[in-house]
């Protein structure tokens, strides 16, 4: 500013500059404010924005372009352009970028960067440089996230080149079906599911696969896809070459050409196994349940029953055997005996339990068992045993299980009625001959039928839980009879053809143990007094146990549970007249019971006998008492011989 101005245009000049400095602070606010709506807009902008330096260091990136590639502002100081390409691409991403230095126009780039997470982002997108004097000054982008419809058509190219390749080797079952249901194509695995070649499918339509109880619904959900372009869930069942039932789900969508159906495209799995896992699943939460409430209900059933046999055991005491009231207490008391496998039906299997074994032959067994369940019916019962058969060590409450599941096996394959045919005899297996079970003596049973057979198919399943070819069957029966003869160390196996009858074989271990001779009620009697304890919380059972040993001439105390036992026992003890015998209820509902008790017991004094006696029959303390102190079972329900019996094995007859 010259030096020779006066003050006055001094201070117009100073007014000048103030005014010029105010409109520049507007102009500066105002780019400032342009700036920010222009930063904001580009920063809310779905396509990926970034410019860089003419060296390849970012300058600016959008939040787009950052939410995708995963990197921060942070990062980007240390990264240039190059360093987020993908490396096989970097060679023709530099020459494309030298082009742009140079000042060309390329319109549509493609190109892949590398996301901070090493995901592979596919962009597209225009790429323009911007110049001082022909000076490069940076490099602006704006792409587009083509990752997903890159993807989709390089997969729909790769499948329209390679697609029978690619599914042939797919484990699911792809097919493509036309309109009127024939099969266009199926792959491999579909085809090795359903058991088909190449050849017959040309011939099939989807709808000779679909079972029966399937195919109205299946015809209905087929005309939906055709119709709407949506994918469709299937749910269905179809029938195999060789018979067999597979249960498919998958996904199911019709192609459209000028708005005609072209074909469906379907991509199932195979889920019979799961189903029936499923299934099984369930029934095996049932049968759980089933069997706490079987466990209760047997209990308190076999209690009810000790009442009803003890007093009918009593009754024929008092009773002349000639008299005709003695036939109608016999039968009565089997048929209150046979209810008692009522309850061991279902125990046997959905509780388990270990067999209580002791030797005997199984002829009468066979004959009580099988002419009860076939009584009334038309089918008739052969039998045919060796004179000399062998004794066995068995469980014959479930041996008898077994006869009468595999007769009425055959009687439901005889609706019309016919003959089984029951055959009991010696064999000695050699080393190896039968793999599964050892060399030596065996006892084999056959049961025979001439019924309507079982199939290839099916005989191979016919053991399984739950499997049954009738509707009306449960599909226990022959599960729990394979579990029964498996726990006795035997073997049980079928052999059947349709038409021609089956024949069930059963291998039962024999021994060389002698029967035991049965203990007669009247020499039991001249034994002499006993003194013996009672323990069970049921009254009704104590009161007829107590009448049971007072005919018998012994004497009793009785406890409502083991804490009362032990005090009636120490006392007599204290008072020089020991009980000889304690009889002990297994389970006493909210009270000490049979398994403590006899603890505690041979604690205080480890010569005391005792007897464990319950109503659950398969309870492994009943199968394995000596391991646990007991000298003896007596098992619920039980008559007075049974009683008896286990008193005269237990203490001596020299005893006074």
């Amino acid at each position: 500013m010259p030096a020779n101005l006066s003050p006055e245009e001094l201070q117009f000049k100073l007014n000048e500059l103030e005014e010029e400095n105010r409109d520049l602070v507007k102009k500066t606010e105002k780019l400032s404010a342009d700036l920010n709506r222009y930063r904001a807009l580009v920063d809310s902008a779905s396509d990926l924005i970034h410019s860089v330096t003419p060296q390849g260091a970012f300058l600016y990136t959008n939040q787009a372009w950052r939410n995708i590639l995963g990197y921060t502002e942070e990062d980007l100081q240390h990264l240039s352009l190059m360093d987020i390409v993908d490396n096989k691409l970097k060679d023709k991403c530099a020459h494309i970028f030298n082009r742009l230095m140079r000042g060309e126009k390329i319109d549509r780039n493609a190109t892949t960067f590398i996301a901070k997470n090493g995901d592979s982002v596919i962009v597209e997108g225009r790429c323009s440089t911007h110049f001082d004097n022909e000076k490069p000054l940076f490099m602006t982008g704006i792409f587009r996230d083509m990752t997903d419809q890159t993807r989709s058509e390089l997969a729909l190219l790769k499948s329209e080149k390679k697609y029978k390749d690619l599914f042939e080797n797919a484990s699911d079952l792809i097919q493509i079906v036309l309109p009127d249901g024939h099969f266009l194509y199926v792959n491999r695995a579909w085809r090795e599911t359903f058991g088909y070649s190449e050849e017959e499918i040309a011939t099939l339509s989807i709808f000779d696969l679909i079972t029966a109880d399937c195919l109205d619904h299946c015809k209905t959900t087929f005309q939906q896809v055709l119709r709407d372009p949506k994918l469709h869930h299937i749910d269905t069942i179809f029938t195999a070459k060789d018979g067999r039932q597979v249960i498919i789900e998958g996904n199911a969508i019709c192609h459209f050409e000028n708005g005609s159906p072209i074909s469906s495209q379907c991509i199932f799995h195979d889920v019979t196994e799961k189903k029936n896992m499923e299934k099984e699943l369930i029934k095996a939460q049932k049968l759980e349940s089933l069997g706490v409430l079987a466990g209760g209900i047997a209990h308190d059933f076999n209690n009810l029953l000790t009442a009803i046999l003890g007093n009918i055991s009593m009754a024929k005491m008092h009773t002349n055997p000639h008299d005709s009231i003695a036939g109608y207490l016999d039968k009565t008391e089997k048929a209150s005996s046979r209810a008692q496998g009522l309850t061991k039906q279902l125990l046997t299997f959905a509780r388990g339990g270990e067999p209580i074994k002791k030797v005997t032959t199984i002829t009468e067994l066979i004959k009580d068992a099988t002419s009860f369940v076939l009584r009334g019916s038309k089918v008739k019962c052969k039998y045919q045993f060796a004179q000399d058969l062998w004794a066995v060590e068995a469980d014959e409450g479930q041996l008898s299980q077994v006869c009468q599941n595999l007769a009425i096996n055959a009687s439901q394959a005889m609706p019309n009625g016919g003959i089984i045919t029951i055959q009991a005899t010696n064999k000695t297996l050699a080393l190896d001959e039968i793999p599964s079970l050892p060399s030596g003596k065996y006892i084999e049973l056959l049961f025979q039928d001439t019924g309507t057979g079982i199939s290839q198919e099916n005989i191979s399943k016919i053991f399984d839980p739950y499997f049954s070819s009738k509707s009306t069957g449960s599909g226990l029966g022959l599960a729990i009879s394979y579990s029964i003869i498996k726990n006795h160390g035997g073997l049980i196996t079928v052999c059947s053809e349709l038409g021609q009858g089956t024949v069930f074989s059963i291998l039962l271990p024999a021994t060389l143990k002698q029967q035991p001779h049965p203990i007669e009620l009247e020499e039991l009697q001249k034994i002499g007094a006993r003194k013996i304890l009672i323990m069970d919380d049921d009254k009704t059972v104590r009161e007829i146990m107590a009448a049971m040993l007072s005919f018998i001439g012994c004497s009793n105390e009785q406890a409502c549970d083991g804490k009362e036992a032990i005090e009636l026992y120490l006392k007599a003890n204290k008072e020089g007249v020991p009980f000889d015998l304690v009889i002990m209820d297994l389970t006493i509902p909210g009270g000490m019971g049979g398994k403590e008790a006899i603890s505690a017991l041979l604690a205080l004094d480890p010569k005391a006998k005792a007897v464990v006696s319950s109503g659950y029959a398969n309870d492994p303390i009943m199968a394995n008492y000596q391991a646990y102190g007991f000298c003896g079972i007596l098992s619920k329900p039980f008559k007075l011989d049974d009683l008896n019996k286990v008193i005269a094995t237990i203490i001596p007859h020299n005893h006074d």
